[in-house]
């Protein structure tokens, strides 16, 4: 299978690459295990999805209203990600930045972080996104950007099958065009609300590529005992309310 990203942009994929563990279970009974294990994880997505977004919908209706009353500008924001097998759909968001944002100033902070020029100065990188990032996020934002409670909207890319509750995080076009082509492995399974490196590293700029083998270490080792144990260890985690950017 080839998934398309962009400008003749692809990512290959084998045949039953859900996991590169996959395809060394040749045996019938074995890829029969794997189907059965993939429809009980999109069973459990769309469940808890709407058992998720029937409590936390009063949640979201105050924080659309605080949203409009603090900042000019619509309450959600979508943007294009690459999710499995390399197939983009529109990520929802709550808005946590001002209207006048740019996406072009965080394209050439992916393009600038991720490029292999020693006479960039990495940690300067860094600073100045942080710095832009603090500049132009609303105070609203701040908090729910913290308390990961931007992402709630994203309950609704779970159960349209765009996402799902765990896996790697997705990443924008443009920062998937410049992934080295061992990171596309990460393409393998379906995108998630929380996720192993999620959880492990919170702020990546600094490792991304240490991130990067957190989410492919979930992509050999993924089991429905493993998401379940993710989910579980999400809740503590976004209650701690580290720092988000």
């Amino acid at each position: 299978m080839t998934g398309q990203i962009e400008d003749g942009i692809t990512a290959s994929f084998s045949e039953f690459s859900f996991s590169p563990s996959v395809r060394v279970r040749n045996s019938r009974s074995d890829r029969w295990i794997i189907f059965i294990q993939q429809i009980l994880k999109r069973t459990i997505d769309i469940f808890l999805s709407l058992v998720f977004i029937l409590i936390s919908l009063p949640l979201m209706i105050l924080i659309s209203v605080a949203i409009k009353l603090t900042s000019k500008g619509p309450i959600f924001f979508t943007q294009k990600r690459v999710g499995y097998q390399g197939n983009q759909f529109k990520i929802i968001k709550f808005r946590t930045m001002r209207p006048e944002n740019k996406q072009e100033e965080h394209h050439e902070y992916i393009q600038n972080l991720l490029k292999e020029d020693y006479h960039l100065d990495q940690n300067k990188v860094i600073t100045d996104y942080f710095d832009y990032i603090d500049r132009r996020t609303t105070k609203i934002g701040n908090f729910l950007r913290a308390t990961s409670l931007d992402e709630l909207p994203q309950l609704l890319n779970i159960l349209l099958g765009n996402m799902s509750l765990v896996g790697p995080r997705p990443h924008p076009v443009y920062e998937v065009k410049e992934y080295k082509d061992w990171y596309k492995r990460r393409l393998h399974v379906k995108p998630g609300l929380t996720g192993w490196s999620k959880l492990n590293l919170r702020l990546t700029p600094q490792n991304y590529e240490e991130s990067i083998l957190y989410d492919l270490w979930y992509v050999d080792n993924w089991s429905n005992r493993l998401d379940i144990k993710i989910l579980l260890m999400t809740v503590p985690f976004v209650l701690s309310m580290k720092d988000a950017h």
